[in-house]
């Protein structure tokens, strides 16, 4: 059988003028598959799979090729990695790739006998392989709106991704990417599901299926539960991290050279997506920053404290440890808006029945989000300038750590909580600026370019030496009594309890509210997940996910009626119904202490129950 790619060159792989700007071409896997930088990944894949040629076709190369028609060349994200043309496609194959790599450092499936191991070691390498590429699948149905045209440029209609890839609709030639407006973070990783027929061939789920073990922990992971994919999780958040690490700039533990940005290009492109991902929560009592008509106003030290927390999860060497360096980095490149000669402002905002006087920092719109459609709405209060801000009005003015609340804010009272009803994420719709082909992986090198290849697939990249990250060292957190700096314990779940422990004490962290991260329901505590432990993240520097899987060992939690560590609830409000996931904690002292528990919030019932 003749290689699949492997074919003379026709007329139809000359680039096409598209009849509008902006417009993508509707293109065949071939086609998708085709540039050398993507033939190596493909090599690479092949070879660590090493499947025999007949099952390699049947089982990779067909899923390869489905999952290249259904992505075409739309990008992975808006304004964070992968954002180019053809993001989403290179994303899938490099965690697919990397996914292998760390797969032979592992024993699957764990703890089996020898016989076992042996007999199932190809099905859970395929559980690797599809559950890595199947990770970001979702993302076209629901994070973007694609719009179809014909060959002369006339609009067909939206493309419905449950209804198949763009190539089964009649006279569709080219399309547009644009990101939806008020999209919900996350959303992507359960509807990965839902699509995931249009990439896996019922062969290659038949034979997942097969082993139930592999099976459970495989459909964990494509639904984005990673905390209960066991192994198979942890491979892919490793490897989902790498890529992301690769295509910032940041350090890989493979060691291949990556593209160097300024300071200031990583800085811009990690707050962009702090910003659309509601890391850094705009516009309302207790956010991190207020948009008025022209500037955007960020609490200085939870806005510096985000960002470097950001870079370091993105494995970005080099990260200064100093608030100032950050924002005199900023400023150097214009982004900042000075207040003479500092980058702090002190300046009250105040919205409806509320007010605070903080230290900000303030950025021109302009400079943060290009696109008109993409800003968040204005803010209907004010922020009022109060002059030069100084150096000891910096902490008493409420520039904190991050937390969904403002320390002047103290815990609502449960007896009469606010509608918790969580609001959409203030995300415009983006462009995608047509970009030529060109290889992302400078560093591709001769690794398995021997190695048999079946029908479809070619290419090659180093083989990583995957080395863990350490962690960095926690951060002291101020007493509010004594106003000294109490070091938070060194294990990332005893220092994220304890934080949670200080924060709802001091009111910091706000409970039974709207914008709460712990809610008291009649089972318990419900700590909405990960939503808590990114905001410990942003507080102390540890990266979120280590946190919640160690803090998940104190087995301080109940597992729910299927097994699993989230327990999912319906948020009924007064204008809208919708439904939050967390950790469930029986003893309410772990939170709270032994004298004093706030009355459940009415608002939450168990999703077993609606």
């Amino acid at each position: 059988m003749p290689r699949w790619f492997r074919r003379k060159h026709s007329a139809e792989d000359k680039p096409r003028r598209p009849p509008r700007e902006g417009l993508l071409p509707v293109q065949t896997a071939e086609q998708l598959l085709q540039p050398p930088h993507r033939q190596a990944l493909l090599r690479q894949i092949t070879g660590l799979l090493a499947l025999p040629s007949e099952c390699a076709e049947q089982y990779v190369a067909a899923t390869l090729r489905q999952y290249a028609t259904f992505v075409q060349e739309v990008p992975a994200s808006e304004v964070h990695h992968h954002s180019g043309r053809g993001g989403m496609l290179d994303h899938g194959l490099e965690v697919v790739l990397k996914a292998l790599q760390i797969r032979r450092g592992y024993v699957l499936p764990p703890g089996a006998e020898p016989e076992r191991l042996s007999h199932e070691a190809d099905a859970w390498s395929y559980g690797v392989f599809s559950a890595a590429l199947l990770h970001d699948v979702g993302k076209p149905a629901v994070d973007q709106e694609i719009v179809l045209y014909d060959a002369l440029g006339n609009r067909l209609g939206r493309w419905e991704p449950w209804l198949g890839p763009m190539t089964e609709r009649p006279g569709a030639h080219w399309y547009s990417v644009r990101y939806r407006r008020g999209r919900v973070h996350k959303l992507h990783e359960p509807v990965s599901s839902l699509v995931a027929h249009w990439v896996l061939p019922p062969e290659g789920m038949s034979w997942i299926a097969q082993h139930q073990e592999l099976l459970q922990a495989w459909i964990h992971a494509i639904h984005g539960h990673m905390e209960d994919a066991g192994a198979l999780g942890q491979i892919i958040l490793q490897a989902d991290r790498e890529s992301v690490a690769r295509n910032l700039g940041g350090e890989s533990p493979d060691r291949l050279p990556t593209p160097t940005k300024p300071l200031h290009e990583k800085l811009m492109t990690s707050l962009r997506h702090l910003l659309s991902s509601e890391d850094l929560p705009l516009n309302r009592n207790g956010a991190a920053g207020w948009r008025t008509e022209s500037d955007l106003w960020l609490v200085s030290k939870r806005a510096a404290d985000a960002l470097r927390a950001q870079l370091r999860e993105e494995g970005h060497p080099g990260i200064p440890s100093s608030n100032d360096r950050i924002f005199d980095t900023l400023q150097e490149h214009g982004v900042l808006t000075a207040n003479g000669d500092r980058a702090i402002w002190r300046a009250r905002v105040a919205g409806d029945g509320w007010s605070h006087e903080l230290t900000l920092i303030r950025l021109p719109v302009a400079r943060i989000w290009s696109d008109p459609d993409a800003m968040p709405m204005v803010f209907e209060g004010s922020v009022t300038p109060l002059g030069e801000a100084s150096a000891e009005g910096a902490t008493e003015s409420g520039d904190r750590p991050p937390s969904r609340s403002s320390p002047e804010e103290a815990a609502a009272p449960a007896a009469d909580p606010a509608p918790v009803e969580p609001v959409a994420i203030q995300t415009g719709q983006t462009d995608v600026v047509a970009e030529s082909h060109s290889n992302p992986h400078p560093a591709i090198s001769a690794g398995v370019d021997d190695l048999p290849l079946p029908p479809g697939l070619d290419g090659v990249l180093d083989e990583a030496t995957d080395e863990p990250k350490a962690e960095p060292p926690p951060r002291s957190m101020a007493s509010r009594d004594s106003g000294a700096d109490v070091p938070l314990p060194e294990d990332p779940g005893d220092a994220c309890l304890e934080w949670i422990r200080r924060g709802v004490a001091d009111g910091s962290l706000l409970v039974n509210t709207r914008e709460a991260r712990i809610h008291v329901v009649p089972e318990g505590v419900l700590l909405v997940s990960p939503g808590i432990f990114r905001d410990f993240a942003s507080a102390t520097g540890h990266a979120w996910n280590t946190a919640q899987k160690r803090f998940q060992r104190l087995q301080l939690h109940e597992k729910s009626s299927e097994g699993t560590n989230i327990h999912r609830y319906v948020v009924r409000g007064e204008r809208q119904t919708s439904r939050i996931n967390g950790l469930l904690i029986r003893n309410t002292s772990v939170v709270f202490g032994p004298d004093w528990i706030p009355s459940p919030n009415d608002h939450l019932t168990p999703a077993t129950e609606a």
